[in-house]
């Protein structure tokens, strides 16, 4: 079966989209602009393909409103706040120091901006401690910039999370948060053949608690407990 369309996994993605977009916003409406005087009901224009057109005043007007908009939010301190912190290098929650070697397993908790801003930081913190990955589905309400401004506080404190519909697929997940503790698998989705062996707590818990329940009674007790004692020990 040929798997579903690959979704951006990176929010450092969205700089560069937002400045494209806003770009060719703007460059459109300059150009509609140089044409059109502001005394007239109507405007002829022409268009790419050489037809002359008729707009009334009121749209020019409306697009005349939008651009300004987008000029305002492109000098806003707040867009330009996080422009620069998405220009900053992400800290990847999966580091050397914090995972006991790169074959032993992957810890996942997947999350959704539906557990609220503190729960998710928390979750985040979390994560960089124990070597985990933080998983979203997808943007907030289908906004890259819903997306950043909801996860400023985790952008800004240099915690990782990742965006994949996939990996929610691959392991059936309905209920967040969801802690996942699996073998190391590929993280290409087009080189995922099998669900890999994992152990699955649901619950508002900690990454411990889930991973001394494995380590008590999961497929990868071995695992949880060298995630477990990497902990203790840097305490």
């Amino acid at each position: 079966m040929q798997s579903p369309p690959k979704v951006s996994c990176h929010i450092q993605n969205t700089e560069a989209l937002l400045k494209k977009q806003s770009e060719e916003i703007i460059s459109s409406q300059e150009a509609l602009f140089k044409k059109a005087p502001c005394e007239k009901s109507f405007y002829q224009m022409e268009t790419s393909s050489g037809n002359t057109i008729e707009v009334p005043k009121e749209i020019l007007k409306l697009k005349e409103e939008s651009l300004e908009k987008v000029s305002a939010l492109l000098t806003t301190q707040e867009f330009q706040t996080v422009i620069e912190e998405l220009r900053k290098p992400q800290v990847s929650s999966r580091t050397s120091s914090s995972v006991p070697s790169a074959e032993s397993a992957n810890l996942f908790i997947f999350v959704s901006f539906s557990l609220g801003e503190k729960a998710l930081l928390n979750l985040a913190q979390e994560a960089k401690r124990y070597g985990a990955t933080l998983v979203l589905r997808g943007f907030k309400d289908g906004s890259y910039r819903k997306t950043v401004h909801a996860l400023q506080k985790i952008i800004k404190s240099g915690l990782g999370f990742i965006i994949d519909p996939e990996l929610y697929t691959l392991f059936s997940i309905q209920t967040v948060p969801t802690f996942i503790l699996s073998k190391p698998f590929s993280l290409n989705a087009e080189m995922r053949n099998f669900t890999p062996l994992h152990d699955r707590l649901q619950g508002h818990v900690s990454a411990q608690y889930a991973l001394e329940v494995f380590a008590k009674d999961g497929d990868l007790k071995e695992e949880a407990l060298s995630l477990l004692s990497i902990r203790e020990a840097k305490e």
